[in-house]
């Protein structure tokens, strides 16, 4: 082959690599190479609940540090952030280790989500313990699970895996063994969250 045309073809080839390179796959979702695994793309299918599992974290993490104020709206395409890791002291490429400490296994559970409404609780806004958990407590978002206080302590601190920290302050008539129900605020969020089996839950001590 003709030298000059060897090396314009080489040159194409460079061109080409340099192009698609921009962007990484990654395990659903594409970690964006000219900002490090710090970022990640959107892509079709992903949440931020499957996106907090694969990288470590939790919802609520993640929603602060992208300013989501809803975080079961995410578009494809869209740049998240990723929390900072922090790697254990020793050789070079071992484990993350997780920034806060947790607590004692409690096994696998399957998660729910409810609302203080009437498709939850029966109750409406006028009516008498309205919000009000089975603790004496408020409902909020980000705090309060419903739990059987047979397995979780009511009052007890849990971490749940793609969730974060919670707090046992509600019971009800179907939560029992092994099942967490999730408060939130709105119905839509809560309907959206399904039902998710399989999550580990730690009691924080």
């Amino acid at each position: 082959m003709n030298p000059r045309i060897l090396l314009i073809l080489c040159g194409i080839g460079i061109l080409a690599l340099s192009y698609f390179s921009d962007e990484i796959p990654s395990l659903g979702g594409l970690v964006d190479a000219k900002t490090g695994p710090s970022v990640v793309i959107v892509q079709k299918g992903d949440t931020v609940y499957s996106l907090a599992r694969r990288y470590g974290t939790d919802v609520q993490t993640l929603a602060d540090l992208n300013q989501l104020q809803d975080p079961s709206k995410i578009d494809v395409g869209q740049k998240l952030r990723l929390p900072a890791e922090r790697k254990s002291d020793g050789a070079k490429g071992q484990a993350v280790v997780p920034v806060m400490a947790r607590g004692k296994s409690l096994g696998e559970f399957t998660l729910t989500a409810y609302t203080s409404g009437p498709e939850s609780t029966g109750k409406k806004p006028d009516d008498q313990g309205y919000g009000i958990t089975s603790s004496g407590a408020k409902v909020a978002e980000g705090v309060t699970v419903a739990v059987d206080p047979d397995v979780i302590p009511i009052g007890t601190r849990v971490y749940i895996e793609g969730i974060g920290y919670r707090v046992a302050q509600d019971t009800g008539s179907a939560i029992q063994g092994k099942r967490i129900d999730v408060y939130m605020d709105d119905l839509q969020k809560a309907r959206h969250f399904g039902v998710k089996k399989g999550i580990k839950v730690e009691l924080v001590e």
